[in-house]
């Protein structure tokens, strides 16, 4: 708490500014629209000196200054210095007659007791124009002021009420309602976990529940308090690091391209340094889900939406509910023409108050200006035929919510047929799809839907007919289908058009997925399609259609996250595509050893040496027996089966499989291919281990020329065959040579893959080492 003093408490100043900690950023702003206009101020963070007793000089400020200003916040109203502070100034005026104490509220909040005795000037959801008119004319005594005040010119301030600096929140609900109540809840479990803790909040429910609003409107509403709000898509947990990479990039800890994991770490070795962020885990499966993935330490709050109820161990959970009748009735009210409060309560009660299918209700009414008992006939009669089906209570409270979905998806595809296509494909994609996914590859689609989507106005026209009822949010560059929604347009399908969908869906994944992910120019695109990729290969899994296609698709998937240093989340995939692929192809076609030799691949990154052996054995013996022993595939898997045999000390069998690598791509692919770069490098590599230096050097140099010519001076792969050349040059007592090429490679690694990959520490640790430095 507290205000701005200087020498002796700032006698005489105009203004005490009292704040909650959490609301610095709001006291900053105040003062700085106060002193832009003449007054003087005094507060906390700008006047508090170390070595100061604070709580006499906040008493003497307080004292001396004529009149305050108290920052409503939540967390204000709760706070024991903050009520020392208003209370006394409110016994210097008591009935408020001279306009002493000045409530300012910046969040949502309720005064209570004698506070609520004073009227407050209310800046929530104003802009800064409007924030600072309002300010201005809360403290005007009748002087002159200013007509226009320029924006501070104190470096590096902002208007609060713009949330966060660094910030990828959903785009706000214009219509939210309710969840007050809530909404406090969770703030309150996040701000009790202590200066240094982490605190889990958990909002759980039933889908269509709220709990992506609800999360969404926290960050909106407490934005103030944070300089970081950065939105995590939980649901799949190998998509995360890849996002956290991001965050990483947004603050200027990252490059471009750098190891995910490494890129984990250093985001949240920067968190814990520093306080006031957010970090929303949306739509996470459970706690084990993840693990690794949420920092450990530091001064900010993490806040988890889930449907998985036991977070207990792990932070205050909130549990969501479905709306109250009146939430329902006043949304409704809100969002049609219809104002009969009994008959909207009906409305509420048929789809069970649950917030999305209540939506869904008022975005039909509005959009058909449908009588309300006739549509209220409409949701009973479909009531009625779905339970006609079944009556298995676990089903019970799906059934009577899906049919205000069922009666817009019938209502769409009378008027818009192939809108009602495109949400069929949309049902089997992950729930934001890019909004030029479909056309993207239009070939894997049916003629009509195909057509629309390539046709700019007509694909528009289809979104339109979709958004209108609801069923799909729409923005500039996502199209967002809620899962209950795209559940409701899946169960409605019968098995042969599921398999159809799905297997269309499989498609439009397998032709915009990158084919070669070797290159980190392509894996922006790789990390976009990610989530779709899972969901398609999922659905496809279960219905049992384009096996072949899932296999590829996992199998690339795996290579991707294995690119991204995310081994633990690849070797899953690498498995099943194994799996999937031997029992569509059987297990000796050529393309099982290529699965065999992606999953040695993992798990040799892994560590699980004596595994990622086999595999690579059981790969090269596929391939002798399919492409024979001169192609330039089994070049490629006898070079892995020796980087394994060299990782266990089978340095010797390591050699001869490098060796008879490369004797099979010089004749196969010429002196000149990269490979040959590669396979140069890995026997010099060997050779060292051997002892055979010379000839160690000789295969390293003839790794760097071809390199330079094939790949380019600056391509990642130069740096760690610079590094490999340097090594052995130390190794021969050449220092000076050495050290040429250990420090071209760390500047190559840098500039290629960032400080923090793991090539660019191993570099740099041989560099310290040369130069005596370690």
């Amino acid at each position: 708490m507290g205000g701005r003093w200087v020498g002796d408490a700032g006698s005489g100043r105009d203004f005490f500014i009292s704040y909650a900690t959490e609301n610095r950023a709001w006291a900053e702003w105040i003062a700085v629209q106060l002193e832009q206009a003449d007054y003087s101020t005094v507060y906390q963070s700008a006047d508090l000196r170390p070595g100061r007793d604070f709580v006499f000089e906040m008493q003497r400020a307080v004292t001396s200054a004529r009149r305050m200003i108290a920052v409503l916040t939540p967390a204000y109203l709760v706070s024991v210095f903050g009520g020392a502070e208003w209370q006394a100034m409110y016994l210097r005026d008591p009935t408020g007659e001279h306009g002493l104490l000045i409530p300012v509220r910046v969040q949502p909040c309720e005064p209570t007791g004698f506070l609520a005795s004073r009227v407050y000037a209310d800046l929530v959801d104003a802009d800064e124009p409007v924030a600072r008119k309002k300010l201005l004319a809360a403290v005007d005594e009748d002087r002159p002021r200013p007509s226009v005040v320029d924006f501070p010119g104190r470096a590096g301030m902002r208007f609060p009420g713009a949330g966060p600096v660094v910030t990828n929140l959903p785009t706000r609900n214009p219509v939210f309602t309710g969840r007050s109540e809530v909404i406090e809840a969770m703030w309150e479990g996040l701000r009790t976990g202590g200066p240094s803790a982490v605190v889990s909040g958990a909002v759980h429910g039933l889908g269509g529940v709220g709990k992506s609003a609800v999360a969404t409107e926290y960050g909106y509403r407490f934005g103030s308090d944070y300089d970081v709000v950065w939105w995590v898509d939980a649901q799949q947990p190998a998509t995360v690091p890849a996002q956290l990479a991001g965050l990483g990039r947004r603050l200027g800890l990252l490059p471009e391209v750098v190891d995910d994991q490494d890129a984990v770490a250093t985001v949240f070795d920067h968190l814990r340094g520093r306080d006031r962020w957010l970090l929303v885990y949306d739509n996470a499966e459970r706690p084990s889900s993840l693990s690794g993935l949420i920092p450990a330490g530091g001064a900010g709050h993490v806040l988890v939406t889930s449907r998985w109820p036991d977070w207990g161990a792990h932070g205050r959970v909130v549990r969501l509910e479905v709306w109250s009748r009146e939430e329902s009735v006043a949304f409704l009210r809100t969002r049609t023409r219809h104002v009969d409060e009994r008959l909207l309560g009906e409305l509420g009660e048929l789809v069970g108050d649950l917030p999305l299918a209540v939506e869904e209700a008022a975005a039909y009414l509005s959009q058909t200006g449908e009588d309300l008992v006739v549509y209220l006939e409409l949701v009973r009669e479909r009531s009625r035929e779905l339970f006609a089906v079944s009556d298995a209570a676990e089903d019970a409270d799906g059934r009577r919510v899906a049919t205000v979905w069922i009666l817009s998806l019938t209502r769409v595809g009378e008027d818009q047929p192939l809108a009602g296509e495109l949400l069929k494909l949309l049902a089997f994609l992950a729930p934001r799809v890019p909004r030029q996914l479909p056309a993207a590859a239009p070939d894997t689609l049916p003629a009509e839907l195909a057509a629309a989507v390539t046709d700019r106005l007509a694909y528009n026209r289809l979104l339109d007919a979709v958004g209108r009822y609801a069923l799909v949010g729409l923005d500039p560059e996502v199209i967002a289908m809620h899962r209950l929604v795209q559940a409701v347009v899946q169960a409605r399908l019968g098995r042969e058009q599921e398999e159809q969908w799905a297997t269309a869906a499989v498609a439009l994944i397998r032709e915009t997925f990158p084919n070669d992910i070797s290159e980190p120019a392509r894996w922006p695109a790789c990390q976009q399609l990610l989530p779709h990729l899972l969901a398609v290969t999922g659905h496809a899994r279960r219905l049992g259609v384009a096996a072949e296609e899932v296999g590829w698709l996992l199998a690339g998937a795996s290579s991707y996250l294995r690119e991204r240093g995310q081994y633990q989340q690849a070797e899953p995939l690498a498995r099943d595509a194994l799996t999937i692929t031997r029992s569509t192809l059987g297990p000796d076609h050529p393309t099982i050893g290529i699965r065999r030799n992606n999953l040695g691949n993992v798990l040799r990154d892994l560590g699980r040496l004596e595994e990622a052996h086999t595999q690579f054995q059981q790969a090269l013996t596929i391939g002798l027996t399919a492409l024979g022993p001169d192609h330039p595939t089994i070049g490629i898997r006898r070079n892995n089966l020796g980087n394994v045999l060299r990782d266990l000390g089978r340095l010797e069998e390591a050699h001869t499989q490098f060796q008879q690598a490369l004797t099979i791509g010089l004749t196969a692919l010429g002196p000149d291919h990269p490979d040959i770069g590669r396979w140069r490098n890995n026997l010099g590599s060997v050779l060292q281990d051997l002892g055979r230096l010379e000839e160690a050097h000789t295969q390293l140099q003839q790794a760097l020329t071809i390199g330079l010519t094939a790949l380019g001076p600056d391509h990642p792969d130069i740096g760690r065959w610079r590094n490999n050349l340097g090594n052995v040059l130390q190794d021969l007592g050449r220092l000076e040579e050495a050290h040429t090429q250990l420090q071209q490679a760390l500047t190559i690694s840098l500039t290629a893959l960032g400080p923090d990959h793991p090539q660019t520490r191993t570099i740099r640790d041989n560099l310290d080492r040369l130069e005596g430095r370690e």
